[in-house]
């Protein structure tokens, strides 16, 4: 009983370690029309300017969806911080937020206007106002405390 006791013991203390420090949930940046649409020319320079919001001299793992808009948002930050994107299924959240909590480090997930505030109001549990179709400059950074995550609803000064 006692080692079992102590495998459980190590095993979640690494889980809780694991926890990354820093998440950003950004949604892609501005897109023209079509079925899988590319990136603008507005939305091109956008995504070149993310990586100046991220604060972090850690370990950086990057999430996308698997669309052109979400993969042309990631690449610059990918090129950046040298990653890879990690792509992941938007009808998954929680599947997605669980994977998420055993990484250390900083999170990027780029995502969509409905996808970005629900995957945050899964680490926080606030409710979140929905992001209009309209709207690419509000990201989402979560920090980690020792009770889980803060959450801070900000613009982008670009």
């Amino acid at each position: 009983m006692k080692i079992l006791l102590s495998v459980l013991i190590v095993f979640f203390s690494a889980y809780i370690n694991a926890q990354p420090e820093q998440i950003y949930l950004f949604r892609h940046s501005e897109k023209l029309t079509d079925k899988d649409p590319h990136l603008s020319a507005r939305g091109e320079i956008r995504a070149q300017q993310l990586h100046s919001l991220i604060n972090t001299s850690k370990t950086v793992t990057l999430y996308s969806t698997h669309y052109n808009r979400t993969l042309e948002t990631a690449a610059p930050l990918a090129d950046h911080f040298k990653v890879k994107i990690a792509t992941y299924d938007p009808s998954k959240l929680v599947a997605l937020q669980q994977d998420i909590l055993t990484k250390s480090g900083t999170v990027i997930i780029i995502g969509h206007s409905n996808t970005t505030v629900e995957l945050a109001q899964l680490f926080n549990s606030v409710e979140l106002e929905k992001m209009p179709e309209s709207e690419f400059d509000r990201y989402f950074l979560l920090n980690k405390e020792s009770q889980g995550y803060t959450l801070n609803d900000l613009k982008m000064g670009f």
